[in-house]
């Protein structure tokens, strides 16, 4: 007989309550055993028992790790299963008793295990997911190729055979996940040091499995994972409601195509553009009538580009016009999908350019927004490209970035926002290199008053730091000659993107870094994402928050070794609300901005998507290159201009291309405030590392000058900002330089960069 509501006691109500309520999951992913997932779990329930939180293990493996087994602390365990199998006694998690404790929170390790028959299920996650829906918070760990959708992935990239695999859907519903970035060459001394397999196991694992290579792989696969996780739950969210345009730092790739031939052509090109862009590919066609009316001829035209499609693992759309212009279609397509490049073909003929209907590129050229607009041309190898040699040292004023002219070796923590620990991580980690008997010192270190960070400090030795008078004030600043003179073999100096007070020797840090690693000293250093130059204008768009202090980014290139400090944007607000980041009183502002949750989603998307990208072109050189690509990046005195600088950077990025940035200046007498705005492109191309390039012309040979440019140098693309709308478009728009680049630049793809990318905030 059911008891009366009302005559429950307080017990009863907490466990029908409980039952009702599914449990939180917390999942850590790695790229390979070793990583620290286990080590970062233990800590983790730990840190929640300290807090009050009832935590229990239920089944943890040690794999004989001491420095593992101490993290158990004062944690309960729960007992575990005897299981006979095959005459022998083995021990797997005992579900019921877990269930029977009921803890606030469970730490299971392992989640793609599979059980033994006896069991309750046979596979642990089906464990978890039973535990979950008794209430019970799961805190839990895989490796990133036991994952359904990157499993076959890691199969070509080891190729070992994987047969425990945790499904898609478990992976989805987490309510939070968390990498653990560790870069090979520290998983392999790890494994040297017999701490990851017996020593009999450690020879074979560094020829197989643990090669370098198969680590950086495994390595970029798990941090997209996590990435396109991060991407698909802010895109859910309320926040992302509030950010026009496409959000992130991930490329979404719409090819608009026909029924004619080059179809095929513009898919496989946006297929090779979406592969090394790591982006989404969607494949878009328009017709002027249901799919299902078509002529035999064109469904199977239709056909053949779906199939074609699939090969490419791209999502075939067909959308009816419905009288809508074409260009109108594209646009709302790419609305939809939060398309960030659309790929059409060059325009045929000056002819077809002035039907307005029949020519959905000038439509997109005065109506896009956020999304870019990428025209291929169609002369395949038109024009021989002229290439330069990969290892050619680059040359920044002043400086020499030649490896083999430096000695020393560069260490940098990337984190998604102040707070994640990177300094703290920093110090933890200089501790136990001192330890080993590594002569580490601390050149500049910004605890900002964190007791947890200044604790950290240790034995370590501080150097002085030089003390600069300024406007009747006295700031501290990094002393490099002290450190040149101490001359240890590893310094460590905080917040990379700081800049020097007026009067030093040199205007930024990373400016005294490079100075510092040129005299054979290894330096370990700390930024934010946000600090990435080329990435201003993104952040900016999603935040609000114009950063002053900016990197380029192809100082972060020079790092030997980038190590990211995941942390999920839930455990940064409690940060902060602790005041474990800002002093309290710019807490309440810091939530209500930069510390929003969309924000702190997003910059950590930005941050993984980034380290990612770092180990792909990591991979890249280790391959060989061979010869690169030119890229031409075409400027005026528009405010864009910066903005396509950068933008123009990030493309040359992806495509190992070198990057011209090319101004062309009225042939009048410039004006001051166009002086200062040439000689800000200037300073801007060459800090991007890129080769800057003014010429002179009448305002109508723009374009001509352009197209005679991009063909003295070959140049494969060419980036322009998107044409300015005019009020007699049609005596003016034929004038205009993107139109003629459009119509005589046959032998190169055009790429014309949104006005609103990356800038609008609302």
């Amino acid at each position: 007989m059911e008891k009366n509501p009302e005559q429950l006691d307080e017990k009863s109500l907490e466990e029908n309550h409980s039952v009702k309520r599914k449990g939180n999951l917390k999942i850590i992913i790695g790229a390979a055993a070793g990583s620290g997932k286990t080590y970062k779990l233990l800590k983790e329930a730990n840190d929640l028992l300290r807090k009050g939180t009832d935590v229990v293990v239920g089944f943890v493996e040690l794999h004989h790790r001491k420095e593992t087994a101490e993290q158990i602390g004062d944690l309960e365990i729960i007992a575990r299963k005897k299981v006979t199998f095959q005459k022998r006694l083995f021990e797997e998690m005992d579900v019921d008793a877990i269930i029977e404790r009921r803890p606030a929170a469970v730490v299971v390790d392992e989640l793609a295990h599979t059980n033994l028959t006896g069991s309750r299920f046979s596979k642990r996650y089906m464990d978890v997911e039973y535990i979950l829906e008794h209430g019970i918070d799961v805190l839990t760990t895989v490796n990133v190729q036991h994952l359904e959708g990157t499993y076959r992935e890691a199969e070509k990239i080891t190729g070992v055979e994987v047969r425990e695999i945790v499904p898609q859907s478990l992976i989805e519903s987490a309510d939070e996940i968390e990498v653990i970035d560790v870069p090979p060459e520290t998983l392999r001394q790890r494994m040297r040091d017999g701490n990851i397999f017996r020593k009999g196991m450690v020879n074979q694992a560094l020829n197989h499995f643990f090669k370098k290579e198969n680590l950086s792989a495994l390595r970029e696969l798990t941090l997209r994972v996590v990435a396109d996780t991060v991407d698909n739950q802010f895109q859910r969210s309320f926040e992302r409601r509030n950010i026009p345009g496409p959000v992130g730092a991930k490329e979404v790739i719409l090819v608009c195509t026909s029924f004619l031939a080059r179809s095929a052509v513009l898919i496989r090109k946006g297929y090779r553009m979406a592969r090394r862009m790591k982006a989404d590919l969607f494949i878009l066609t328009i017709l002027e009538m249901p799919e299902e009316d078509l002529s035999k001829k064109n469904k199977d035209r239709i056909n053949k580009l779906r199939s074609l499609a699939d090969f490419c693992r791209a999502r075939y759309l067909v959308e009816q016009r419905g009288g809508r212009a074409l260009g109108k279609v594209v646009m709302d397509v790419a609305g939809r999908l939060g398309v960030t490049q659309i790929v059409v073909g060059q325009t045929h003929s000056t002819r077809s350019w002035r039907f307005w209907d029949s020519n959905p590129v000038k439509y997109l050229l005065l109506n896009m927004k956020y999304a870019d607009l990428h025209i291929i041309g169609w002369k395949e190898g038109g024009r021989p490209y002229l290439f330069r040699d990969a290892t050619r040292p680059i040359q920044q004023t002043g400086l020499s970035h030649d490896r083999k002219n430096r000695r020393g070796r560069l260490t940098i923590y990337i984190g998604s926002a102040p707070g994640v620990g990177k300094t703290y991580k920093m110090l933890q980690d200089a501790n136990e290199r001192l330890l080993k008997g590594a002569d580490i010192v601390i050149g500049l270190i910004e605890t900002h008053g964190r007791k947890e960070t200044a604790d950290q400090t240790g034995r370590l030795e501080q150097l002085p730091q030089r003390v600069v008078d300024y406007n009747g004030r006295r700031y501290k600043e990094l002393d490099t000659e002290a450190i040149i003179r101490r001359h240890p073999k590893i310094v460590l100096i905080d917040e990379l993107a700081h800049t020097n007070v007026p009067g030093s020797e040199r205007e930024k840090r990373y400016q005294d870094i490079l100075y510092i690693l040129e005299h054979g000293i290894d330096v370990v250093t700390a930024v934010n994402i946000q600090h990435l130059e080329s990435l201003r204008d993104t952040v900016e768009h999603i935040t609000g928050i114009k950063v002053k202090e900016r990197v380029p980014d192809w100082f972060i290139d020079q790092a030997e070794e980038i190590r990211l400090m995941d942390v999920t944007p839930e455990l940064l607000q409690l940060r902060l609300a602790q005041g474990k980041v800002y002093a309290k009183d710019k807490i309440d502002y810091a939530t209500d901005h930069f510390f929003r949750l969309g924000n702190l989603s997003v910059l950590r998307e930005l941050a993984l998507f980034e380290v990612a990208d770092n180990v792909d072109q990591s991979l890249d050189r280790q391959r060989g290159l061979g010869k690169i690509p030119r890229i031409l990046t075409c400027v005026n005195y528009r405010p864009h201009s910066e903005k396509l600088i950068r933008r123009g950077w990030r493309i040359a990025d992806r495509y190992h291309a070198e990057l011209y940035v090319l101004a062309v200046v009225s042939d009048e007498p410039l004006l001051e405030k166009e002086k200062r705005d040439l000689e800000t492109m200037k300073q801007l191309s060459e800090q991007l590392q890129a080769t800057f390039l003014s010429k002179e012309a009448p305002e109508n040979r723009v374009g001509e000058t352009i197209v005679k440019t991009a063909a003295e140098l070959q140049a494969e693309q060419i980036v322009l900002g998107q044409p300015l709308p005019v009020r007699r478009f049609l005596d003016k728009f034929k004038r205009n330089p993107v139109v003629y680049v459009l119509l005589h630049a046959e032998f190169v793809n055009l790429h014309v960069v949104a006005n609103s990318r990356g800038n609008d905030h609302e």
